[in-house]
């Protein structure tokens, strides 16, 4: 039974945040640019200079001369949350012998944490990062060579010792990080351009987590080891044959603590643009960025808590645990199991399109559709580098997704539209003024949203300047603004996911028969200089 339930922690922090769905919410929040923030990402048909790279390689095409970019980006966040027990649950607990040591109340962080090369899972006391870039074009050439350092998707947090969300997630890390990216941007007429980028990145996702199981299993598992135990040892009629008492093991206990930290340093991706200026007051753009599937490879250590290790070797050393042993792989009640691990993770494709359009001489308006194909984590497969105690037991319990060396966790994400505006005022000849908004919905269904994913609907606010600091250079900042809630009561899902007190399902609910709120709250500066050499 250990394996189910470190299995179920496992699969949750992978395939609920882990990188995934908290990537849905950062995504292109973390790349610096200020120009995308203050517009809201409304740039697909104005591309904002060496970063067109990344949100349409056909806007290099205007670049001229050497060019260089660099970026500062700086962000606080405040990761909130408040679990309620259900009437169900707490009639459940009054009406029973568990105790659950956690009544509910309330969680909040603004620490981070990020998944570093070299470093792994690393604690921060701020998001402070350095970027940059750079392009050359001949004179008189309608090709642009570029390439840029920039993070399509960074976060992560991490928690404060014995806060009541630890149970998903202590410190949680994703890291997305392209380091070498070249680029071309191509003008086939004065009208059209297009553009590719061949992305060279860094993937990795780093957890820290405590773990117990509010199961059914266990729960019964509880109340036999009540009746058959006296003032610790069994009582006098099962004494040689079950031995049930040496450690106390139910639906409320500790577990363990997993670490886990998985990574791909070359991880290989592309990028396709394409910009139409037919008149000079607007353009058209559009760019695809390609599906990316990675196998993350790394370290894991779980370390077993003193009361499911005691209990486990007190059963095995039962004649009656003896046993069932012969039949069922039952856990031996080792204190660590450690080895290597691999995660086949997805990056789901991109879709952006849109149009920008100058209303007025002193007004510009940007307006973006996007797609994101977040149902293309429909699944994730985990293999491990041996068989494994608990992976054995489970595989009993779960055959259609389980071996003895790797496990499939079935997720039900969903591909989402959103849409985003931007407004340029051009006060004078050097400063212009900028200000967005873009709607950001959810790719988690009601039913996964939990705390180690505490992402719902959101909304991104972005406010900007650009200064033409002489003919060559170019200063731009910005300030964003995003926020995002989440609210599910106990027999919709997330948080409360399952019957009141317990959880039959495959999926693992250290919360099950709570009431669930959360909310992510940021706040973004972001900075960047551009000038020719």
């Amino acid at each position: 039974m250990p394996s189910r339930v470190f299995l179920l922690m496992f699969g949750a922090l992978l395939c609920c945040h882990g990188g995934q769905a908290a990537a849905q919410l950062a995504q292109n929040l973390t790349l610096g640019n200020a120009k995308a923030l203050a517009l809201a990402n409304a740039v697909t048909a104005d591309p904002p200079g060496i970063d067109a790279i990344h949100f349409n390689p056909a806007g290099l095409a205007k670049l001229e001369g050497r060019q260089y970019q660099l970026k500062i980006i700086s962000g606080h966040f405040t990761i909130a949350g408040e679990l309620t027990r259900s009437q169900a649950l707490q009639t459940l607990l009054d009406n029973s012998q568990f105790n659950d040591p956690i009544p509910g109340g309330k969680t909040e962080t603004s620490d981070v944490a990020a998944m570093l090369p070299f470093k792994g899972l690393t604690e921060m006391s701020a998001l402070l990062a350095p970027l940059g870039g750079f392009s050359v074009s001949a004179p008189q050439s309608r090709v642009t060579f570029a390439s840029a350092v920039y993070a399509p998707m960074m976060i992560g947090y991490s928690r404060g010792e014995g806060d009541i969300a630890r149970y998903q997630g202590n410190a949680v890390g994703f890291t997305h990080l392209t380091y070498l990216s070249p680029s071309i941007g191509l003008r086939l007429t004065d009208e059209w351009s297009v553009g590719a980028v061949l992305g060279v990145s860094y993937t990795g996702v780093g957890l820290d987590m405590d773990m117990r199981a509010p199961n059914v299993f266990l729960g019964a598992l509880e109340s036999i080891s009540d009746l058959t135990c006296e003032a610790g040892q069994p009582v006098q009629l099962l004494q040689g044959l079950l031995d049930l008492c040496q450690g106390k093991l139910g639906p409320f206990t500790d577990v363990g603590n997993l670490r886990l930290e998985v990574e791909k340093s070359v991880n290989p991706s592309f990028n396709l643009g394409v910009l139409w200026q037919p008149l000079p007051w607007l353009s058209w753009g559009a760019v695809y960025q390609a599906e990316v599937t990675a196998s993350l490879k790394g370290d894991f250590a779980f370390t077993y808590s003193d009361d499911w290790v005691a209990f486990f070797q007190g059963l095995n050393n039962s004649s009656l645990g003896q046993l069932v042993a012969l039949g069922l792989p039952i856990p031996k009640g080792v204190a660590q199991e450690s080895g290597t691990a691999e995660l086949e993770f997805v990056i789901p494709a991109h879709f952006s399109t849109g149009v920008s359009v100058q209303l007025m001489p002193a007004w510009k308006l940007n307006v973006d559709v996007k797609w994101t194909d977040t149902e293309s984590w429909n699944e994730f497969k985990i293999e491990f580098d041996r068989d494994l105690d608990f992976l054995n037991i489970l595989s009993v319990i779960a055959s259609d997704t389980v071996t003895a060396h790797s496990l499939t966790f079935p997720r039900g994400y969903e591909s989402t539209w959103s849409w985003a505006a931007g407004f340029e005022y051009q006060l004078s000849e050097r400063l212009a003024l900028r200000v967005g908004y873009e709607d950001r919905p959810s790719a988690i269904p009601e039913d996964k949203a939990d705390l180690l994913a505490p992402f719902g609907e959101a909304f991104l606010l972005g406010l900007g300047a650009a200064y033409q600091w002489d003919k060559d250079a170019l200063l731009e900042i910005s300030v964003g603004y995003l926020k995002s809630e989440v609210e599910v009561a106990a027999n919709e899902g997330g948080a409360g996911a399952g019957e009141a007190g317990g959880n039959g399902s495959i999926i693992y609910n250290p919360y099950a028969g709570y009431d669930m709120k959360s909310s992510v709250t940021t706040y973004m500066l972001q900075f960047s200089y551009q000038t020719k050499f």
